[in-house]
């Protein structure tokens, strides 16, 4: 047996009518049906990255051209003064052990122990390539901070190890540039040769700097693309916020 229900022409409040002051916007009319509520293309909720501004940029360049030259000065000046001391002592030791001392053994000695004299002027060069080191990082921080850059520190990091790799790979380029440079500089005048060389020698340090600033400006603006911040989900209105 099939049980007929009323219907209601104007059902009451609370059943289907409307509410009072007319439904909300951006809500469906009550009553109509489904098929002629408008089309909302779906669009899966997804956290975006936008793209770096032009201070963040601006900042993670300048944070690359400044900072890794100097973190690298300061870190081949105590690499410098540490690996020779320790090659030196080694020497010495070596030297000392030996029974039969010749001329040039105790000449090598006695020079070793003058310098060894001096221990605070290497203390001094060692804190002074510390506090090269220390600058550089500091404005690389500072730098990269002022300009809103997200995760600094880990951008610093980063950008060190991925420029001290194509360092390496510009220090060999380099080395090769250099030897042909001079000797094509060697040959043009072989009355002013080491006056050439000098001048050669200046100006090829002047354009190896510039270099390195670039790799490391370079380094640093990448490293702060993949760190750029990322936006909250977007979602049309009305739909739940999960993420």
């Amino acid at each position: 047996m099939t049980i007929q229900y009323p219907s209601y022409p104007n059902p009451p409040q609370g059943y289907g009518g409307p509410a009072p002051g007319g439904p909300a916007p951006g809500m469906p009319t009550p009553g109509a049906p489904y098929a002629q509520q408008p089309y909302q293309q779906y669009r899966p909720m997804s956290r975006v990255r936008p793209p770096l501004t032009r201070t963040q940029k601006r900042s993670a360049l300048w944070s690359g051209a400044i900072g890794f030259p100097l973190m690298t000065l300061g870190f081949s000046i105590v690499v410098t003064l540490l690996g020779w001391s320790a090659i030196a002592g080694l020497i010495a030791g070596i030297a000392a052990r030996v029974e039969n001392k010749d001329e040039d053994t105790l000449k090598m000695l006695a020079e070793l122990e003058a310098i060894r004299s001096y221990w605070w002027v290497f203390a001094l060069v060692l804190v002074a390539g510390l506090l090269i080191w220390g600058a550089g990082y500091g404005a690389s921080i500072g730098i990269a901070k002022a300009g809103h850059v997200n995760k600094t520190t880990g951008v610093t990091w980063a950008g060190l190890g991925i420029a001290s790799c194509a360092g390496f790979i510009l220090m060999w380029l380099g080395q090769i540039i250099f030897a042909i440079g001079g000797f094509f500089v060697a040959l043009l005048n072989t009355d002013a040769a080491g006056v050439n060389f000098l001048i050669y020698t200046g100006v090829f340090l002047v354009l190896s700097t510039v270099v390195w600033a670039i790799a490391g400006a370079l380094s640093w603006w990448w490293m702060a693309h993949c760190m750029r911040e990322r936006h909250p989900a977007q979602r049309y209105g009305g739909e739940p916020y999960y993420v």
